[in-house]
């Protein structure tokens, strides 16, 4: 037979285990149980609002996901990605570090690194603003591209969940450019503004044995930023002649093999 187990007896070994323990060790042991509580619940809380931030930050870009390998600094406030990989479409931008915070005059401030560092705030007018700068060929692996892209500019929307309407965008390479199939430049400048789904550039320059003035526009599509089309018309200078410039394609040709 089973012996039967009185409440008397039960009673009798949770009196011997805190016997046992001690007062000190009794409060040591609920302290412990306090602790790993608090611990898991703000583990899991932690991760669904990092969660929820990254869905109403780079959410909101075309197509958009992510993945990362580990996760460095981490805090109510802060939280730091290594080995960030942002895709957009079939389009992989790599950082070796993407910090975000939270704050109460910029609700989201992101620090994303490819070597130089690219600061990007976005405000509860939602203004998004960035400056500072990005290593092409770490951005971009295995699409040929290379140059230290320096930058500030802002963009705004209307409403989160629809394209941004407006913005301006100033952009500098001060050293050597390279973009597919072979285009190597010098010291670039490029300045645009977005209305719409229009991007004007108003100025580009670059220089190098030949010179390079130009404007163009690049009609963006929201959807695949890839299918974007772009048209350039300037006046190529330098080894002594001067002619006309002109050229046009799909952004995704130049960043794709």
């Amino acid at each position: 037979m089973t012996p039967t187990m009185h409440p008397e007896q039960s009673a009798g070994q949770k009196r011997g285990l805190f016997r046992r323990l001690g007062l000190p060790g009794t409060i040591f042991a609920v302290g412990l149980l306090l602790v790993l509580a608090f611990a898991v619940t703000a583990f899991l809380s932690r991760e669904i609002v990092w969660a929820q931030v990254l869905r109403a930050t780079l959410g909101h870009l075309p197509n958009s996901s992510w993945t990362w390998q580990s996760v460095g600094d981490r805090g109510l406030s802060r939280i730091t990605y290594n080995d960030f990989d942002l895709f957009l479409d079939a389009t992989r931008l790599s950082f070796q570090d993407l910090s975000i915070r939270l704050g109460a005059d910029r609700p989201v401030t992101m620090q994303a690194v490819t070597g130089p560092t690219l600061m990007v705030d976005m405000s509860w007018d939602k203004i998004l603003r960035f400056s500072g700068g990005v290593d092409l060929a770490r951005l971009l692996p295995g699409q040929r591209v290379q140059g230290l892209v320096q930058g500030e500019g802002r963009v705004e929307w209307a409403d989160l969940n629809s394209p941004p309407h407006s913005g301006e965008i100033a952009l500098h390479v001060p050293g050597l450019l390279i973009i597919p199939p072979g285009i190597l430049a010098t010291n670039v400048h490029i300045e645009a503004f977005l209305e719409g789904n229009r991007l004007t550039l108003t100025s580009i320059r670059a220089g190098g044995l030949v010179a390079l003035e130009a404007e163009g526009v690049v009609m963006l599509d929201w959807n695949r930023l890839e299918n974007s089309t772009y048209t350039l018309n300037g006046n190529l200078s330098g080894l002594n002649i001067t002619r006309p410039f002109s050229a046009s394609g799909r952004l995704g040709g130049v960043w794709r093999k």
